[in-house]
């Protein structure tokens, strides 16, 4: 037998040996290894999976090249689509509309033309009669809105397979991205885009045979009837499903072409940093991922003592003070030197993903979906500017803001700090009859803050002390506590949230009553009316001509 001592193999010599001796040649053949035994090499390489090995730098760069085609392209359709289909001229709008004129137009004259066409263009062109001129037309242009829906397919086609690029690319870096959060979403979002895109194309196209047909065929008998019903009613159930597929126009091209399309997950905790939070709950999975190894490439660049979650943090909160116009980006520089060394601030400020104008956009699009966080900290920042006094004089700080109108979810949020000489423990209550959850339950330990200690009664709003109200509003925040909230309504209407402050004993402290409105947004509420009476009345069109045909075909 044998085992390894101080890194050398030695021989176990059993007990009815050891009283023995063995001659030089013995020991030699105990210690010489098996014809059956592996080689160092040959055991290393049995140990190993085929995985182990690795992508291969051509495999990464290759799924890399395709991609950069890919946006390229993606980069021309989107322009495209901008100038003349969703936005400009806009003829995804304009074009079914005349399709739909013209039809109805080529069947209110389907018996004869008026007189005013007959003089002018008939007596030249006998065969040139209004309602054959108005289906022609009326066919053009649906073949015009199919090019325009084929544009739009292969943009969203082409942003879906950015998307699943992009994870490929990161998992081929043996970085995760299917686990993300929002993966799934952003998954399901790309994949129905397309898919609904393609419902559309085929009514469309449909409608489009069977216009030519009936103004072929003329439209007075009653096939020809039946071929105008399926022309109008598929004209206007493309119409409805259009407006149906509805949805946020999102891309790949640009660095925040995501976020309008991502809905994240419900939201109940009580977030120490609160920015950085916000900020990764509402970012799309690619910008997510991206974020994340910005963070992992910044950890080596800390001041000695510092940590990466406080780093990013102040970052955040700077950045947004930055896109109020606040701050200047050299003091935003200027603040982080506390925290990164001299020579990693490039790197901190001149990211190919994370500039200015990214930081911008993701600002505008957070503070859209979660106001009552940013209005709850411009009133804080309003009191220690100019009612500091107020704000000292209570031992126990407590603010709690919702949306007014509530459309989809509503999010809560609550903030409670602790100016007292000795720590509490507080408990939050947070009731409501009209959204669910209707009761939850928050217990907090509120430690004493001295962030309002040792500080002049006004504070300049922006200045080059260390006591400026920046810089107090970020100590506030830090030694605070936040209650984030996702309430879902129940129904639409006027609705009530208690928000209750109570001791560990069940003793009132304080509280709030909110009343905010839940109804649809307006926009959204006549696209998806205007596009289900759209559906309806290409349905009714047809039916009005085939259930008649039909009928008279059975009593044949």
């Amino acid at each position: 037998m044998f085992f390894w001592r101080n890194g050398l193999m030695r021989a176990r010599i059993p007990p009815s040996m050891a009283a023995e001796e063995i001659s030089t040649e013995d020991a030699l053949d105990l210690l010489a290894p098996s014809e059956e035994a592996l080689s160092t090499a040959d055991a290393i390489s049995a140990t190993q999976t085929p995985s182990d090995d690795g992508p291969t730098l051509s495999e990464i760069e290759a799924v890399e090249e395709r991609m950069e085609k890919l946006r390229r392209r993606e980069r021309h359709l989107l322009r495209l689509d901008r100038l003349f289909l969703s936005r400009g001229i806009n003829l995804s709008l304009t074009l079914p509309i005349f399709a739909l004129a013209l039809q109805l137009v080529g069947r209110r004259y389907a018996e004869g033309s008026p007189s005013w066409w007959i003089s002018s263009v008939e007596s030249g062109f006998p065969d040139a009669t209004l309602s054959v001129v108005a289906g022609l037309l009326a066919t053009i242009i649906l073949l015009a809105w199919i090019a325009s829906l084929l544009v739009v397919r292969s943009l969203h086609n082409t942003s879906r397979k950015v998307f699943l690029a992009e994870g490929q690319s990161f998992i081929l870096r043996g970085r995760p991205f299917e686990s993300l959060h929002g993966y799934e979403a952003i998954n399901d979002v790309t994949r129905m885009a397309v898919t609904r895109v393609s419902g559309v194309l085929t009514v469309v196209t449909f409608s489009a045979i069977a216009q030519l047909a009936a103004t072929l065929e003329g439209g007075l008998s009653d096939a020809g009837g039946v071929l105008v019903g399926l022309a109008i009613g598929g004209t206007f159930a493309a119409i409805g499903l259009d407006l149906l597929r509805g949805g946020s126009h999102h891309n790949t091209v640009e660095r925040w072409g995501l976020l309008e399309a991502y809905e994240p997950p419900l939201h109940p905790s009580c977030p120490d940093r609160v920015f950085t939070e916000i900020l990764t709950t509402w970012m799309d999975p690619v910008l997510r991922a991206r974020f994340d190894t910005h963070l992992q490439s910044l950890r080596d660049g800390l001041q000695p003592g510092k940590d990466i979650h406080s780093a990013i943090e102040h970052l955040l909160h700077m950045r947004y003070l930055e896109a109020l116009g606040e701050l200047t980006n050299r003091q935003v520089r200027q603040s982080m030197e506390y925290y990164f060394r001299m020579d990693r601030l490039p790197e901190l400020f001149e990211n190919e993903w994370f500039d200015e104008e990214t930081w911008t956009h993701l600002f505008l699009h957070i503070r859209s979906k979660c106001a009552p966080f940013f209005r709850l900290l411009s009133r804080l920042q309003h009191d220690l500017s100019d009612d500091l006094e107020s704000l000292r004089a209570d031992d126990l700080h407590f603010d709690v803001d919702m949306q007014n109108v509530v459309s989809g979810s509503g999010h809560l949020f609550a903030y409670l700090h602790n100016s007292g000489e000795e720590s509490r423990k507080i408990v939050v209550k947070v009731q409501t009859p009209d959204f669910q959850p209707h009761e939850s339950s928050f217990t907090l330990t509120l430690e004493s803050s001295s962030a309002l200690k040792g500080i002049d009664a006004h504070l300049p709003t922006l200045s080059n002390t260390t006591d400026d109200v920046h810089d107090v509003l970020a100590r506030m925040m830090k030694h605070g506590e936040m209650i984030w909230q996702t309430l879902l309504p129940q129904h639409d209407g006027e609705s009530t949230v208690t928000v209750r402050l109570e001791d560990t004993d069940g003793n009132l402290l304080g509280g709030k009553v909110l009343a905010v409105q839940v109804r649809p947004k307006l926009q959204e509420r006549i696209r998806l009316r205007g596009g289900m009476a759209a559906v309806g009345a290409g349905i009714l069109a047809a039916l009005y001509r085939v259930v008649p045909w039909v009928a008279s075909l059975a009593a044949l």
